[in-house]
């Protein structure tokens, strides 16, 4: 733990806590999913399920997915201490029991009395800690992984951070003169930087963060900026890096949980596709494939000795997997933008899709046949969720009132939570015209539609 006045713990930058945010793909329901489609079974959950966030941050996935998921047992894990006090206190105030938090390291977690888990998620930390602490994640993932469980791991990946990495180090390098908390000083080097790099220094002129932050400042907020890129251990991996470390403890990819990369068509164009797909070891086929697309983020999933599914049994998950709208009906435009270009679902098969769920979470299979081919339904589920339109969710209904009133709190406050739980074991992110309505402030738009549908999920 850090001592009194510490800003670093084993080169973790911890004077500046983390933004507060949900990430969806966290869920049990969307990790199954990612699951199904790279044909292993997921976890079973009938009779309750163990999940556990390694760098859990502010705890706001782990106290929401607590609270929407009665019949699970959630654990966070992080070494700040005001991280796990923030979160123990949203799980509280959530009325979420089976929310557990625990303000210790990696290694120390290893020895406490923890149950063995169907779930471990580990969103961004992977590159931003050192290789002892990246060596402390893995072992504890080891002694705690149950056979067939799922591993999420997301991590800064190359080539697309190649760029950037001149801008991380100036950055480092520069703050070590300035005074002022951690925010403070990387806006001041950042400054510094940014004008270097309007000056014509080529190695930061290319860099997409520089840019960013000279274009979009207000979209990147202080503990997000200190987070990524203030740490001493700081390091986007290759696929294969990650893939070789995981594999030491008994670990197989099985797909992605940023759901569109799982499908080559839509997103590497034709010539690309053939090149890759020529390449036969898997993992430097992985390699190449995110070399063709500048990959960035990786957000990668993987079993342990998960049981394989035939394709009947794959296409069965899938027609059972449940599933809710995200959005009003008349803000979805059937078409999504990839690295391919773009991928258009207009059909009968998604008008049907949205048209059932417009009563409900429901799965492909509640559709009344007729309406199209399972086949086309599976490909058109698949491309919805993979545009953000439809989400995997649980088929049941947990009430998220003390959840949702103790978010509304903190609305226009500095422990802002910018979600809305669903009682479909999910939350939805909040933009400023669900901000509006929220707060009661009707500004007209689409705030009608949004009205319809938070009615239509008891919110």
């Amino acid at each position: 733990m850090p001592s009194a006045g510490s800003s670093e713990l084993a080169g973790y930058v911890t004077d500046v806590p983390y933004v507060y945010g949900f990430k969806p793909m966290l869920a049990p329901a969307w990790l199954d999913l990612v699951a199904v489609l790279g044909g292993v079974s997921p976890p079973a959950r009938n009779t309750g399920f163990a999940w556990c966030d390694l760098g859990c941050g502010q705890g706001v996935t782990a106290a929401i997915l607590a609270a929407t998921h009665p019949t699970g047992t959630f654990h966070g894990i992080d070494a700040m201490p005001a991280h796990i006090e923030h979160a123990a206190r949203l799980a509280g105030e959530a009325d979420a029991p089976n929310a557990h938090f625990h303000a210790t390291d990696f290694a120390a977690a290893r020895l406490l009395p923890l149950p063995r888990f169907d779930y471990i998620v580990a969103h961004g930390v992977y590159s931003w800690v050192d290789r002892p602490v990246r060596a402390e994640l893995r072992r504890f993932i080891d002694g705690h992984l149950k056979s067939g469980g799922l591993v999420y791991v997301s991590y800064n990946a190359l080539p697309g951070w190649t760029g950037d990495l001149p801008f991380q180090h100036l950055v480092r390098e520069l703050v070590a003169d300035l005074p002022g908390n951690s925010a403070a000083r990387f806006a001041a080097a950042a400054a510094l930087v940014g004008r270097l790099a309007e000056a014509g220094a080529p190695s930061l002129a290319a860099s997409f963060v520089a840019n960013e932050l000279r274009r979009r400042p207000g979209d990147y907020r202080p503990g997000y900026l200190v987070h990524e890129f203030m740490h001493a251990g700081w390091q986007p991996l290759y696929v294969t890096e990650l893939r070789r470390d995981l594999k030491e403890i008994g670990l197989a990819p099985v797909g992605s949980a940023l759901l569109v990369e799982n499908f080559d068509g839509w997103v590497l164009g034709r010539r690309a596709r053939g090149l890759v797909a020529g390449i036969a070891d898997p993992d430097r086929r992985e390699m190449v494939r995110d070399f063709c697309i500048d990959q960035r983020f990786r957000c990668d999933v993987f079993a342990r000795d998960a049981s394989p599914l035939t394709a009947f049994q794959q296409r069965e998950r899938l027609m059972s997997s449940g599933l809710a709208l995200v959005r009003p009906p008349a803000a979805i435009t059937y078409e999504m933008p990839t690295q391919a270009g773009r991928v258009r679902y207009d059909n009968p098969a998604a008008r049907a899709i949205i048209a059932s769920l417009m009563s409900g979470v429901r799965r492909l299979a509640d559709i009344p046949s007729g309406f199209a081919a399972a086949r086309d339904l599976i490909a058109n589920m698949l491309v919805l969720c993979a545009a953000g339109d439809v989400r995997p969710t649980e088929t049941t209904r947990t009430p998220v009132g003390p959840l949702n009133r103790a978010l509304r709190r903190r609305l226009g406050k500095a422990e802002e939570v910018p979600a809305v739980a669903l009682p479909c074991g999910t939350a939805l992110d909040i933009d400023q015209e669900l901000l509006n309505l929220l707060s009661g402030a009707d500004a007209g738009g689409m705030s009608a539609d949004w009205r319809e549908f938070l009615e239509l999920h008891g919110v």
